[in-house]
């Protein structure tokens, strides 16, 4: 909705009418990367915001439980007004950094979903590779032969954000073998070395860390070994990305890791063949990256839960915590 109908909404108190529609459901967040101080250009978001945000779901008496509570409350069939879950995927340090403290100041749990040899430290996240090698060239244009487009410059911040979202978005679309192969491409053309450790904005937690929010109500879970698009790739591939990094996280937390986060998450990125490994591998659940709310009313899809990317202002936020956001996909349902 438009934010000044939502600020109309607040002023009148209305927002608490929309309630009664949280019952058997949950808002399901999904967050990616944070910052203690946006800078131009990006959208991500900032520890100031996530702090108003656990601060009105706190003054306004909602349930944040872990995702693992929430999958067995959908099992059981339990009643979840006014519940809210957090996730968080891929496994940036960022998060330990900027958001942990904020979530321990509420007593707030979260769910983090840590690909694997991102970790493990064997691994630099294959979108990351792109961002890093065009924003660090010294070369003036890249080849995009491959899209059919040839030589284009990449001078400005702007051309080099527009060339890294369309090089990106096709490499989302394409076979595995294929993507890494193109991006090591591009790292040879730019003359850029990408041999050692991501660090700075593209450095993963580490198992110090991870561990030290494991017992302070931070839930950690696998987003496979190394993010590849699951549906593009051998069921033989699929076994391995979805069963070394749950072995890991079970045997570096001693507690179990049997929610799962398809990479990208869209519908076309993951199959039937995933779904049956993934009950086989002993998941009992998996989340997606698209948009929805499930109930515990209905029959459910446990390896299709849905989620909300997280917004960027409190009135959008009240708008998908309250109930008025699943009313309004209840109305447009009808």
């Amino acid at each position: 909705m438009k934010k000044l109908a939502l600020k109309i909404i607040e002023k009148s108190g209305a927002f608490s009418l929309f309630n009664r529609f949280t019952r058997n459901t949950a808002t399901i967040f999904m967050l990616h990367r944070t910052t203690r101080k946006q800078k131009p250009g990006e959208h991500l978001l900032t520890t100031d915001t996530l702090h108003d945000f656990l601060d009105y779901l706190h003054k306004h008496n909602y349930r944040v439980v872990p995702l693992s509570v929430y999958v067995d409350a959908l099992i059981n069939k339990e009643d979840t007004y006014k519940t809210v879950v957090f996730t968080v995927d891929d496994g940036y340090r960022d998060f330990y950094l900027n958001a942990f403290e904020i979530f321990r100041e509420f007593k707030y749990p979260a769910a983090v979903f840590l690909t694997g040899d991102f970790i493990e430290k064997r691994l630099f996240l294959w979108w990351d590779k792109i961002e890093y090698a065009i924003n660090s060239t010294a070369h003036e244009e890249i080849n995009l032969e491959f899209l059919g487009e040839g030589a284009i410059p990449i001078t400005e911040k702007r051309q080099k954000n527009e060339v890294i979202l369309k090089i990106v978005s096709y490499c989302k679309k394409i076979g595995n073998q294929q993507k890494l192969q193109i991006i090591d491409n591009i790292i040879g053309s730019l003359d850029v070395d990408l041999t050692g450790q991501p660090e700075g904005i593209y450095e993963p937690l580490n198992w110090s860390e991870i561990e030290e929010m494991s017992s302070d109500g931070i839930e950690f879970f696998p987003h496979s070994k190394t993010h590849p698009i699951l549906s593009h790739i051998s069921r033989d591939e699929k076994e391995i990305e979805l069963g070394q990094p749950k072995k890991i996280i079970e045997d570096r937390l001693k507690k179990s890791a049997n929610i799962f986060c398809y990479p990208n998450g869209q519908p076309d990125d993951f199959d039937q063949e995933t779904i049956e490994i993934l009950r086989s591998s002993g998941y009992i659940a998996a989340v997606v990256g698209y948009e929805g709310f499930d109930s515990s009313k209905d029959e459910i899809d446990l390896f299709r839960l849905r989620r909300f990317p997280v917004p960027s202002d409190l009135y959008h936020f009240k708008q998908y915590v309250s109930g008025l956001e699943y009313f309004k996909r209840r109305l447009r349902s009808n």
